[in-house]
């Protein structure tokens, strides 16, 4: 099977907009072109939208990837080796692996190159390396570009401000903001109440109560109002490089993170204020003012399931609450009319240490059954593979004969493409059979809960409401990704009807 992979570029983007014309369309004929030279049919085709740095910005790309590296394909046409890539040398690496360890050929309308020929290789990875170097060179120019049009006062964001649209400068280059009258409305309504001492809670809750929405949810949420409140746009400023990403590698792993900056640019934008500078400020002195009320001095953890429990509805955090009333801590979802309801925080915290005793016995029950069975299940899974190797075998076979069914011009395209697709499901599905019975796989995942087990106990035996919250939920969270959280029945006598679901790290 031959695939297509098209991707545009910031550059593209830029283009399009100066000449109209549609990139990924130009790619698209450049590649069918080329393919009917070859007389090769493309059966797949993956156009990436997005511009992304690497390869986990680019869903695409890593679909394309998966099935080169299970060997599904033959061959990628692509209009220049750097749309494939221009990620880090990590990125350039396993693009180049799965390429040279599936022997996919790599095919532009110049050459085809073959990743196990070593020239080839070489100037394969050789071409990955220099789109890399032009990225970063493309990009400096872009921030550089950024950075100047927003000391002129020009908006650079991708998405508006709630209450705002950007149109295109008449006769240069850039964006400015202009208002939106309907959101605009709602934004008055929030500064107005702000403005009256009311805090962002309350704000959030009247906007729900009037059948107002935000842009991209279904509700107000006070987060959201505080965005808004703090945000100096509204009195006419635009504010840049407030939130940079930083990233970090911790364990191997690329983390990024956008914290906020104390240095950064504020400048008299060209848009029209919603509000003026006098109400902007006492809306913030009053915000401020309710938060320094709520927030206590001693900021030691009081939840020990924090980060933790997630909704089950809305994949919101749960969040501890506790109530002035001197009533018990409860664990609620913050989306206000979220239907999951809540619970008393020290039942969530109890089940779910039973609930780890629970997979304790399930995870000793399953090394035991496994002993038990290993000689048995070595011959059964040995005889098992060879089966399942034969009919691989078969239907490679009958894979291969309908490529010569369509070159001889019994199949047509549209049979060929069915019944060769039909096959290709097939021997994944025999490729995933043989994963399962193969007994290094079986092993490796009975190996990883061997070294579960003890962790379990360990919290299980050192687990004690004597610890601080910190110290339990630091206990928790070496063995736990997170928790499900679900209750549907409130009310008297049906405190602990909940359910939980609970992904250990392994």
């Amino acid at each position: 099977m031959y695939a297509a992979y098209l991707r545009k570029s910031r550059a593209d983007m830029e283009f399009e907009k100066a000449s109209g014309i549609d990139t990924l369309k130009r790619h698209r004929d450049l590649i069918k072109q080329n393919a009917e030279y070859r007389n090769i049919l493309i059966e797949e085709w993956y156009e990436e939208v997005v511009s992304g740095e690497n390869i986990e910005a680019r869903p695409e790309v890593q679909k394309l990837l998966r099935k080169v590296e299970l060997g599904l394909i033959e061959g990628v046409f692509v209009v220049d080796i750097d749309r494939l890539a221009r990620g880090d040398t990590a990125d350039q690496a396993r693009i180049a692996k799965a390429f040279a360890y599936s022997s996919t050929l790599i095919i532009t309308p110049n050459k085809i190159y073959d990743p196990n020929n070593e020239a080839d290789e070489e100037f394969f990875e050789f071409g990955l390396f220099m789109s890399r170097r032009e990225y970063k060179i493309i990009n400096r120019r872009l921030n550089r570009g950024r950075v100047s049009s927003v000391n002129e006062g020009k908006f650079v964001g991708s998405t508006c401000p709630y209450g705002y649209t950007k149109e295109k400068l008449k006769g240069q280059k850039g964006f400015k903001l202009i208002i939106l009258e309907e959101e605009a409305k709602i934004t008055k309504i929030i500064f107005d109440l702000a403005s009256k001492n009311i805090g962002s809670s309350n704000i959030a809750n009247h906007l729900n109560k009037i059948g107002s929405k935000p842009r991209k949810a279904d509700v107000w949420v006070s987060a959201t109002i505080r965005d808004i409140i703090a945000n100096p746009v509204y009195y006419g400023m635009i504010k840049w490089n407030y939130r940079k990403t930083e990233k970090k590698m911790i364990n191997g792993i690329v983390y990024k993170s956008r914290p906020k900056h104390k240095e950064y640019i504020l400048i008299q934008g060209l848009h029209e204020p919603i509000v003026t500078k006098e109400q902007w400020e006492l809306a913030n002195s009053h915000s401020k003012n309710n938060i320094g009320k709520s927030v206590k001095k001693d900021l030691a953890m009081q939840n020990p399931l924090s980060g933790l429990v997630k909704c089950e509805y809305c994949g919101r955090t749960m969040q501890r609450r506790n109530y002035r009333s001197g009533h018990i801590d409860g664990l609620i979802c913050p989306l206000p009319h979220c239907k999951n309801i809540g619970s008393h925080l020290y039942l969530v915290e109890d089940a779910i240490i039973k609930s780890l005793k629970s997979i304790l016995n399930e995870y000793k029950q399953m090394i035991i059954d496994f002993e038990k069975e290993e000689n048995i299940n070595n011959s059964i899974n040995n005889t098992t593979i060879e089966i399942i190797q034969k009919e691989i075998e078969k239907t490679d076979s009958q894979l291969n004969k309908t490529y010569e069914l369509l070159e001889q011009g019994v199949y047509d395209n549209e049979t060929f493409i069915k019944r060769s697709n039909y096959l290709k499901n097939k021997l994944k599905d025999l490729n995933g059979k043989i994963d399962e019975y193969n007994l290094d796989n079986m092993e490796n995942n009975v190996e990883k809960i061997k070294n579960t087990i003890p962790k379990l106990k360990y919290i299980i035996n050192n687990y004690s409401i004597d610890l601080s919250p910190k110290e339990r939920n630091e206990l928790l969270k070496d063995t736990i990704n997170k928790v499900i959280y679900k209750k549907t029945v409130k009310g008297k006598g049906h405190e602990k009807e909940f359910s939980l679901k609970i992904d250990i790290k392994i």
